[in-house]
């Protein structure tokens, strides 16, 4: 079974738009017997699995994400991807990641993200689906539309944040199968990628430079000030005008490179 970050985003989006129940009826509906009861259907489903640490009813924000994995996954992987086993209880989830050195400061897609309360503890989890240089986009469960930290809203929410935003803990990384290191199309160097630049090539150009220099950008087709940073690495190591705008010459050399 490949274990790629992919699949369990794809399972998070479709779960987006459900709601809380107030009874346990109607589990398997998007929205029928909404109410703030914590019955849900991942509660259910990982109750079943895991009784001793999965309650139900309960809080269901760390549940969600467990369930996404268990659907992606199967059980025996997702509990290995989640470094270590099934919990709805966002503190334990995250120590689980600190004790595998799993824990980092920066995003990455299918990151399991964590926030904190106004004292500090860790309260809330979601999923990371997308970064880019200002904002982290999150699937949350039990959490609302509203901006910031809702850890108790009774639904499937999309949510983004700022990455500077003082309520996020961190982020556990899921053993997720290493992605093939093939070589990426050449980006055209014209007309020139420079700041500001959006589309195609500005993503083959990212992948590009992913790549060549290990830049690890976000690859979201925006030439912001991370991939200028990068395209300077770049011609400075190829021995290329150094001024952050890729063109003919830069192209060139990164033919070279890839060749």
């Amino acid at each position: 079974m490949s274990n790629n970050v992919d699949k369990v985003i794809k399972i998070a989006k479709k779960e987006v738009g459900y709601l809380e129940k107030k009874s346990n009826k109607n589990l398997d509906s998007k929205t029928k017997n909404a109410g703030y009861n914590n019955y849900t259907k991942y509660g259910r489903d990982m109750h079943k699995l895991y009784p001793s640490v999965m309650d139900f009813p309960a809080p269901w924000c760390d549940c969600f994400v467990d369930w996404c994995f268990y659907k992606a996954y199967g059980v025996s992987n997702a509990k290995k991807m989640l470094r270590g086993n099934f919990d709805d209880y966002t503190v334990i989830s995250a120590k689980y990641y600190k004790d595998k050195k799993a824990w980092y400061t920066k995003p990455k897609v299918g990151d399991q993200i964590f926030f904190t309360d106004a004292n500090g503890n860790i309260c809330h989890t979601g999923l990371v689906y997308k970064v880019d240089e200002k904002y982290v986009y999150t699937i949350e469960g039990n959490t609302s539309t509203a901006a910031g930290v809702v850890d108790n809203g009774g639904c499937v929410a999309y949510k983004k944040y700022t990455l500077t935003y003082n309520r996020i803990a961190g982020y556990g990384r899921p053993l997720y199968d290493k992605p093939k290191n093939t070589k990426p199309k050449v980006a055209s160097g014209t007309p020139t990628i420079l700041f500001g630049s959006k589309g195609t090539q500005v993503r083959y150009l990212q992948e590009d430079l992913n790549y060549v220099i290990k830049a690890n950008l976000a690859v979201d087709g925006i030439c912001g000030n991370s991939t200028v940073k990068a395209i300077k690495k770049f011609q400075g190591i190829y021995n290329i005008k150094v001024d952050g705008q890729y063109g003919k010459a830069s192209e060139k050399a990164m033919k070279g490179a890839l060749s």
